[in-house]
């Protein structure tokens, strides 16, 4: 059977969650206000059994040690598995990373998004279990994309060799990865690590610079990183589409900007393809997006 986690970038969103144990996917979406979105058959009245703390696209969104050691105490009162999520790393965040890890129990996931994160981990915690994030397994998901071939033009991360070699020389048993555009439930077995995959949004690339953060910026210093972050990434979503290019053939996703990072939403025929590779066991962990609302958006 699949495990379900759930995301959450605010650890404060856990109030209500937990009060009566393992909420089900529904009761969360109830709580959290989510949109109807695509899910694969069955999973709306499965049991929320983990929770991942953080965030895996910017820094500045890494929880303090007292929102954090608050947090794994409610989980772990609750029965429940915890993980920290986090992004790629400058030497500040590293630092930040460095003081937050003293409060992981023994045997915490740890998502790593860069090898400086798997590294530190390795060095003054090795009790910690780190996991490689999808921002690791490369692979082609551009929502324009207008066919499958274009996929199968850089083979998916899970599927390679070398990278597979990597990570066992790391000591990481478990990759994290998206649905990628016109998906095929073979994109999901590895065979070589344990697959967890987010739904039902993907990412498509990051950056530093903030869109939604650069809205009440000068001109001169809008899209630039390095920005006072006022945690805008939390309120507003941005809406984007690409006009008549992307109109009639039916092949754009449905794509937001959030933050310094462009998501885009699945379509039924990739969710279907999660599906069935949850039912091969492929998929032993489906990872959703605890606190994104599309209906708080920018446009």
């Amino acid at each position: 059977m699949t495990e379900i986690a759930l995301t959450l970038v605010q650890a404060r969103l856990l109030d209500g969650l937990l009060a009566g144990g393992a909420p089900t996917v529904a009761e969360c979406a109830a709580r959290l206000g989510w949109p109807a979105v695509p899910l694969p058959e069955g999973v709306a009245g499965l049991p929320v059994t983990r929770f991942h703390l953080g965030s895996e696209f910017c820094e500045t969104l890494l929880p303090t040690e007292i929102q954090l050691r608050q947090a794994v105490a409610a989980v772990g009162a609750a029965g429940l598995g915890v993980a920290l999520a986090t992004p790629v790393l400058s030497v500040a965040g590293m630092e930040a990373l460095a003081g937050l890890l003293p409060h992981l129990p023994p045997g915490t996931e740890v998502i790593a998004n860069d090898w400086g994160c798997v590294g530190l981990l390795r060095e003054s915690r090795p009790d910690l279990v780190p996991v490689a994030g999808r921002l690791l397994c490369k692979m082609v998901k551009d929502p324009r994309l207008p066919s499958a071939e274009w996929t199968r033009l850089y083979p998916h991360g899970i599927h390679s060799g070398p990278f597979g070699a990597v990570l066992a020389r790391m000591g990481v048993e478990r990759i994290e990865m998206d649905a990628p555009p016109f998906a095929r439930m073979e994109d999901f077995r590895s065979g070589r690590v344990r697959v967890s995959v987010h739904a039902p949004y993907g990412f498509s690339v990051k950056g530093r610079a903030c869109r939604i953060g650069s809205l009440s910026a000068e001109p001169g210093d809008k899209f630039v990183s390095g920005q006072e972050c006022r945690r805008e990434c939390l309120i507003y979503v941005g809406t984007l589409s690409r006009g008549e290019a992307g109109d009639g053939d039916g092949t754009d996703l449905v794509t937001y900007q959030r933050g310094n990072t462009l998501f885009y939403r699945h379509s039924p025929a990739m969710t279907a393809a999660v599906d069935a590779a949850m039912a091969k066991g492929w998929i032993d962990r489906l990872i959703l997006n605890g606190d994104w609302n599309e209906n708080r958006r920018a446009h």
